[in-house]
């Protein structure tokens, strides 16, 4: 998904090195470019058996885009056993070395194999388990780059929520005192998600302890009447991303990742709480053999 061309080639420079190591004896490749924009068009990408550009739903941004896409490769007569999904920014704000092509691509081939419902990409977390409307989540899939079989593409419908459903969660208009999301959307997951996308001077060192981050969103910025609108349509996009894993999860999809996105002090701390706690059980298992015999 794109809103214009300006990234195109860098983010299909990213696919294609993908695509080269998905790619088996026989397997047949599409790819559909929905510009929000509105282009349309024939593309000429060698590594595809066909590539065009169709013109994209910009309600919901890359979600309602992304749906663009399937309609117009389903309305192709095409039949693709595993979707790949990626928005602009997948060249943009993310590296992408040789290994982890391999890893990406790797475990999507393996997870070909596997008939039930399955979704693929790197796995967030949030500090504890929180209410989403759609039920609670402790983790979620991040949508930069994420695959899902057809199973589950079928199962899920559309990516997208749903319009009518975002709108009944986040605020219409700015006014002075009030947040982009609604009374009665879990308080929990606005601290989390207004964090993430609203910067208050003074604030940064804070929202790094809280919620465990090395940054915010490259676009993050103190709430006001100029910049609502834009931050009420990434709102919806959070919402959308989230309640993805959460439908996910509840029409029985397993969820998989090449590694844990999480933050590297978090494991290197859990490891060592094991061990700790491991070096404490033999020590305590010792003491109670010492004390019985």
């Amino acid at each position: 998904m794109e809103y214009g061309d300006r990234h195109r080639d860098r983010s299909l420079q990213v696919l294609e090195a993908l695509r080269n190591r998905l790619g088996q004896s026989g397997d047949r490749f599409s790819l559909v470019v929905a510009d929000n924009a509105g282009a349309a068009g024939e593309l000429r990408r060698p590594a595809f058996d066909q590539a065009w550009v169709v013109p994209g739903d910009n309600s919901n941004r890359e979600f309602s885009g992304w749906d663009s896409g399937v309609e117009a490769l389903l309305a192709r007569g095409e039949a693709p056993e595993v979707w790949v999904f990626s928005n602009d920014t997948v060249a943009l704000n993310h590296g992408w070395s040789e290994r982890r092509l391999q890893h990406f691509g790797g475990e999507i081939h393996k997870l070909a194999l596997h008939s039930g419902p399955w979704l693929f990409g790197e796995i967030n977390d949030f500090p504890r388990s929180t209410m989403t409307p759609m039920g609670p989540l402790l983790e979620w899939v991040a949508t930069y780059c994420f695959a899902m079989n057809d199973t589950l593409r079928r199962k899920l419908v559309t990516l997208s929520p749903g319009n009518a459903l975002l709108d009944s969660l986040v605020n219409e208009r700015y006014e002075a005192g009030q947040g982009l999301f609604r009374d009665h959307v879990d308080a929990a997951y606005v601290d989390f998600v207004s964090a993430w996308l609203i910067s208050d001077d003074g604030e940064g060192q804070d929202k790094k302890r809280r919620f465990k981050w090395d940054h915010e969103w490259h676009k993050a910025s103190p709430l006001g009447t100029d910049n609502f609108d834009d931050l009420r349509m990434k709102a919806r996009c959070c919402l959308s991303e989230s309640m993805l894993s959460v439908r996910a999860r509840q029409l029985g999809a397993d969820i998989r990742s090449p590694y844990d996105a999480r933050n590297a002090r978090e494991h290197v701390r859990r490891s060592m709480q094991f061990l700790s706690d491991k070096l404490w059980e033999k020590f305590l298992l010792r003491r109670m053999r010492l004390e019985r015999s």
